[in-house]
């Protein structure tokens, strides 16, 4: 009988950007499976309440594709996992309602459920802005609810738990261990014991390539803007256009003085700046980003090839590419606006609390000071090294592929 095997799961609707994202990720996933084995894409697709059409097939001769149409199928799925010890399933994590029958598949699949952060520093609201109770509530049935009686379904054994969670960033791993359901489910013994995830720490992404370093070709030609998109469509779901007018005036607004800062930054460090857009934002519906993508070059899938042959590097919302800069210790600094949304804006700054890199306020373009943005710069790259440690880097020694694969293993 063969150690284990690794499913992806895919449960849900994605958008196209989305999947070509996912698909680059194969070849690391790839690097999880034991020999002679190869990694599975179970597509379940077909069991969600939701109308979902993607075909999400893949051709790669080293995974395998399977999308059960019913019942019978599924039983012959679950007799070939049997020949295995364990089948780590990795993907769904909460369920919302209309998911709930997949996820009980799941669990009668027997399937062990792990999840895995590998970039970096997690950026997360921390309510550094006084959110109104209308927005609080907006959020909690939006986004806490599902996961809340997704965490309740696990603990009563309705839905599969998490076996392992692996996670690069230690303040993370803190946070995790101190969550509000853990506390509760740790006072009932019944619950305690099926609470008992075990998390581990392991390195970024971002340092297995700076291990690999021949993979990573450092310059420092440009001035790098990477892009979180004004109209990214995840920003819409939290934070609805209420007046379509103002929003469009304040659109305007913000690509005029995203203009006017991209030109004083050219100015001031002298290099070709470099336009990343984010893969989901749809650009050529907006006309007022004309102006940056006349006079600028954008590019579209290239963030992190450019981020390596930067000098400095912009981000203009959350990302999580930030620790890809730092580990690279290259220049880095927020350029925010208000328009941008109270979201975005509180993630930025509980990101900043951090580790306290510069922020340039876009609607007050005319109090940018270059000898205050420098030093800003210098004084913060002082605690790089600090973050790295506690957020990106835990043995130095393995890639985090390794680390991963040993718990897999031996576990």
């Amino acid at each position: 009988m063969s150690n284990y095997k690794l499913v992806i799961v895919l449960f849900d609707y994605y958008p196209q950007s989305t999947i070509n994202q996912f698909y680059k990720s194969l070849n690391y996933y790839k690097k999880l499976v034991p020999k002679n084995s190869k990694l599975i894409i179970l597509d379940l697709t077909v069991f969600s309440f939701k109308k979902i059409n993607n075909n999400y097939i893949h051709y790669d001769n080293e995974v395998e594709y399977f999308k059960p149409s019913n019942i019978s199928e599924l039983r012959i799925i679950k007799k070939n996992f049997k020949n295995f010890k364990k089948i780590y399933a990795l993907g769904p994590v909460f369920s919302d309602l209309k998911s709930i029958f997949i996820f009980m598949i799941l669990k009668w699949l027997d399937l062990k459920i792990i999840f895995i952060n590998n970039f970096g520093y997690y950026l997360k609201e921390k309510n550094i802005i006084n959110f109104n109770f209308f927005y609080k509530i907006k959020r909690f049935f939006l986004f806490r609810l599902s996961y809340y009686i997704s965490r309740i379904l696990s603990q009563i054994l309705v839905f599969p738990k998490i076996e392992y969670y692996f996670e690069t960033s230690q303040e993370r791993m803190s946070q995790i261990n101190n969550t509000f359901f853990k506390r509760i489910f740790n006072k009932n013994k019944f619950f305690k014991l099926n609470n008992k995830k075990k998390i581990f720490r392991i390195n970024s992404v971002y340092y297995d390539q700076v291990k690999n370093i021949n993979k990573i070709e450092q310059n420092s030609d440009y001035i790098v803007i990477v892009d979180s998109g004004f109209d990214h469509p995840d920003r819409y779901i939290r934070e609805k256009v209420k007046d379509k007018k103002r929003h469009d005036l304040e659109k305007k607004i913000y690509f005029k003085n995203l203009f006017k800062f991209l030109k004083l930054v050219e100015n001031l460090f002298k290099k070709k700046i470099i336009f990343c857009k984010h893969p989901k934002t749809n650009y050529e519906s907006n006309q007022y980003f004309d102006i940056i993508d006349k006079n600028f070059e954008t590019v579209d899938g290239k963030t992190e090839q450019f981020i390596e042959k930067g000098e400095l590097i912009v981000f203009t919302g959350a990302s999580s590419m930030v620790n890809k800069a730092i580990i690279l210790k290259k220049k880095t600094i927020y350029a925010l606006s208000s328009s941008v949304g109270s979201h975005t804006t509180d993630l930025v700054l509980s990101f900043i609390n951090t580790i306290k890199l510069p922020v340039v306020n876009l609607d007050e373009i005319q109090l940018i000071s270059e000898e205050k943005l420098n030093t800003q710069i210098v004084e913060s790259m002082k605690l790089y090294d600090e973050f790295i440690n506690k957020n990106m880097i835990y043995d130095k020694n393995k890639f985090s592929y390794e680390q991963i694969q040993d718990v897999l293993k031996n576990y």
